[in-house]
């Protein structure tokens, strides 16, 4: 089975690589690894959904994977999610593609510039229906939505927010689900939920615990995909 491990920096990733063993480097911070007695693939694509998607992308098409896995960072948007938990992504969307107005932020699907029927989207949603079979996640399953630029408050995005409710905001987590869903990846994402909204311009550098427990989840989520298959 080929697997392809995403991350947004290498420090989220420094625990886990440094149990592995270097096979071969594929290109740009992206390598092939021994996991155990299986070979899988890192690519540390950088921040924001751009760039996330570039590298993802020219991955993708070197390789024919089988399942990608996505590890990210995101901030909660409601009481009811606390901090410091390791989450399951299952829909997205973007929360800054469109216009701004004195009155609201207008959507691309809102100004009738993309069907928001039209595929991958469902009303707009990014929907992950492209799990592996078999596979169970232990990790809570939420919604997010997705900013380059991360707002300080809810008001600010409110508008898009009411379109799904979402639970956590990310800046690059529907552009990975966008891409996989494109291309017909299985794709799993777990997030850290690293603080409230309000409280992200604080808390942009990764700390220990969301490394400890981001190797946690990988480990366990490898561990089930490898039993699996």
């Amino acid at each position: 089975m080929e697997i392809l491990i995403i991350a947004g920096a290498f420090s989220a990733m420094q625990n886990f690589i440094s149990q592995l063993v270097l096979v071969e480097n594929l290109g740009k911070n992206y390598a092939r690894f021994k996991y155990q007695d299986k070979d899988l693939d890192i690519l540390i694509s950088g921040t924001g959904g751009s760039v996330t998607s570039y590298y993802l992308c020219k991955a993708l098409n070197l390789k024919k994977y089988d399942v990608v896995i996505h590890l990210g960072r995101c901030f909660s948007l409601k009481d009811q999610l606390e901090s410091g938990i390791v989450i399951n992504l299952i829909d997205d969307y973007f929360g800054d593609l469109g216009f701004e107005t004195d009155e609201a932020f207008s959507s691309v699907f809102d100004l009738g510039i993309r069907n928001k029927n039209e595929y991958p989207f469902t009303n707009e949603i990014l929907e992950n229906n492209l799990l592996l079979p078999e596979f169970h996640i232990e990790y809570r399953k939420v919604s997010g939505i997705s900013c380059n630029s991360i707002p300080n408050n809810l008001f600010s995005i409110s508008s898009m927010y009411q379109k799904n409710q979402p639970d956590v905001i990310s800046r690059d987590g529907a552009s990975v689900l966008y891409v996989c869903l494109e291309e017909k990846v299985k794709l799993i994402q777990l997030f850290y939920v690293v603080d409230r909204l309000e409280n992200a311009s604080e808390k942009y550098k990764i700390e220990e615990e969301e490394v400890s427990k981001l190797t946690e989840a990988l480990q366990v989520t490898l561990g089930e995909i490898l039993i699996v298959n």
